[in-house]
């Protein structure tokens, strides 16, 4: 089998770091036997004796031995898909929102399910950032930290009134009662706070993944140059060691690290032409599978995405992908350039059918101000003084590290906020674009992505009004399907099915 000598080097050398890291990993569950089964269903493909068992791998030497032998040749050959079966899920804390973006959520194969930022409260009685080395003991990054989480709290308080006025005067009847809806005052004003926290803010997750991930992590461990990623993957393969040696074994040396040169006067170039090119919205059109639209013109497209004829739309577990008519939808493409801050994003990179470019965060970094501002803090010019005040402090530590050329380009982005733009191209079919606009055009959905898929849908409602027609929210699509908002107590007061597309307004 492959040496894993590689891993023992990695280890000590990070050792201190490993031993020092508040990022914990636990392994809640996974697969039993995992090489065992990879190593039968790859003979099962060759066998004429029917299925192969995993206990079939190990009964004999002979039979040990041929397993091994087709575990090297199907590793060697790339014929991974034998590696899919086996999945482990992993319980990680004190994990950074910015490794979760830049790696973990970057690539569509894993699940996970984290602690959400928009509705539930982020507490200074703990750990709550999670920080690299060569900032971690530095008095300036900490004394940031404490004030941008006093910004974050008085930012709540400052929007309450605000929320609690719009809040109130769509849901007039909760007004008789309003102490009973303050949790949902507070998560509408926490969802804007959030935008002042710094990417360094830990989270807890649950993060499945298959045999072959894990071997991609291992490839690419050292390729983004995130010493926090290194800790966590090294981590994981320490127990996944322990429960199957075998499958460690093959885990593949990691890939040396790229050389990335980082020019802050280029950056600020490039997305300032990037901004122009989208003007003032949040998503524009930047090409399409016209071909692909035609073919399905006329009555094919009509059955395909009319709710009154296809109500697998308005299915709740969505299971057009195993029916012959939705499907036809995954032929005609689009491409949209898109600036959504790094907490929107985070929500939107979840949509992993839309593969998107993201950047190598630091390669973005142009020094300017440059951040999103939510258009609830327009309501208010307290919370909007409170925000770009601290906003311009937090850019002046960003330029001050900066300057520190000792201290690596990855390591700063850690003081980037959540308001940071993420500049990058989405592509995919109408199929997947179809369940990202339904959900997100929701008024439940996060204000930001709102905004960014209504700008999508706006643009293809002018140029193809023949498929525009049919996209709007749930409760748009669920036209004969009861009941009509599948959101229960969370209606969001407003009958959006009734509104003309172009009216859909929304600040909460």
């Amino acid at each position: 089998m492959p040496n894993s000598h590689w891993f023992d080097s990695i280890e000590k050398e990070f050792a201190n770091k490993i031993a020092s890291s508040p990022v914990k990993v636990r392994l809640i569950a996974y697969t039993e036997h995992p090489f065992d089964i990879a190593a039968a269903s790859a003979r099962t493909c060759y066998s004429s004796k029917g299925l192969l068992l995993p206990e079939d791998m190990r009964k004999s030497e002979k039979s040990a031995a041929i397993s091994h032998k087709v575990a090297r040749a199907t590793l060697k050959s790339g014929h991974h898909t034998t590696r899919q079966h086996a999945h482990f899920v992993f319980g990680l804390e004190n994990v950074s929102r910015q490794v979760i973006w830049q790696i973990l959520h970057a690539h569509p194969y894993y699940n996970s399910e984290q602690v959400s930022q928009r509705y539930v409260p982020i507490k200074n009685d703990r750990a709550w950032y999670t920080l690299p080395t060569s900032i971690k003991e530095n008095p300036e990054v900490h004394a940031f930290h404490e004030k941008a989480f006093s910004t974050y709290t008085a930012l709540i308080e400052t929007l309450k009134p605000v929320v609690e006025e719009i809040y109130f005067s769509i849901h007039k009847l909760k007004a008789r009662n309003k102490e009973a809806w303050a949790s949902d005052i507070q998560k509408r004003c926490m969802e804007v706070a959030r935008y002042v926290m710094p990417v360094s803010t830990a989270a807890y997750l649950y993060h499945s993944v298959s045999a072959l991930t894990l071997m991609r992590y291992s490839r690419m461990l050292l390729w983004s140059n995130y010493e926090e990623f290194i800790v966590l993957a090294c981590k994981m393969f320490a127990l996944i060691r322990e429960v199957d040696p075998d499958l460690f074994d093959e885990f593949p040396e990691p890939l040396r690290v790229p050389e990335r040169i980082f020019d802050t006067k280029e950056a600020l170039e490039k997305n300032q032409a990037f901004d122009k090119k989208l003007g003032a919205r949040p998503a524009k059109l930047c090409s399409s599978s016209l071909d692909a639209i035609r073919h399905l013109s006329g009555e094919t497209l009509s059955h395909a995405l009319s709710p009154a004829k296809n109500t697998l739309l308005g299915d709740v577990f969505y299971p057009g992908t195993l029916d012959e008519t939705s499907r036809l939808l995954n032929h005609a493409h689009f491409t949209f350039f898109k600036k959504l801050s790094h907490t929107a994003d985070s929500q939107e990179q979840r949509h992993r059918t839309l593969p998107g470019n993201r950047p190598h965060l630091a390669a973005q970094v142009s020094l300017e101000n440059d951040y999103i501002v939510p258009k609830l803090l327009l309501q208010s010019s307290q919370a909007q003084k409170l925000y770009t005040e601290f906003l311009e402090q937090n850019f002046d530590l960003v330029r001050q590290l900066w300057k520190n050329t000792a201290i690596k380009r990855e390591d700063i982005t850690y003081v980037l906020p959540n308001a940071f733009p993420i500049r990058y191209m989405e592509s995919g079919d109408v199929f997947n674009f179809y369940h990202k606009w339904k959900a997100r055009l929701c008024y439940n959905a996060q204000e930001e992505i709102f905004h960014s898929a209504y700008a999508e849908v706006s643009e293809v409602r002018e140029v193809w009004p023949e498929l525009g027609k049919y996209l709007g929210p749930p409760c748009f699509v669920r036209e004969f399907l009861k009941p009509r908002c599948p959101e229960g107590d969370h209606f969001c007061g407003i009958k959006v099915w009734q509104l003309p597309f172009e009216e859909y307004q929304r600040i909460i």
